[in-house]
């Protein structure tokens, strides 16, 4: 009994975890269309004036973002429309819209 209780507790807490994932990779969805990121980035963010940024290392997406949203990174007239967008972002949204960047292929 004690490890049939066991077992239902750790498959529960794998599929929690999963469908956390899930539900953040949808929050990350929305937010890249809710904060205008498709304007520039394209519906599947393959890039349209602004780069491709589906597939990109999660690690990576976040550090350019927090650059960019800082004022810390600067190429021309893109990135200062960017960081008014990014000025409005959390760092948490940030974290989700990078986690639904990454696994796009």
């Amino acid at each position: 009994m004690k490890r049939t209780t066991g077992i239902i507790l750790i498959l529960s807490m794998a599929l929690s975890a999963i469908y956390s994932q899930v539900a953040l990779a949808d929050d990350g969805a929305a937010l890249f269309k809710q904060k205008g990121c498709t304007g520039c980035h394209g519906e599947d963010a393959m890039g349209l004036i602004g780069p491709r940024l589906a597939g990109q290392l999660e690690k990576y997406i976040i550090e350019q973002f927090k650059l960019i949203r800082d004022g810390k990174r600067t190429s021309g007239n893109s990135t200062v429309m960017a960081q008014a967008i990014m000025e409005e972002v959390s760092d948490k949204e940030i974290g989700e819209i990078a986690r639904y960047l990454s696994n796009l292929k």
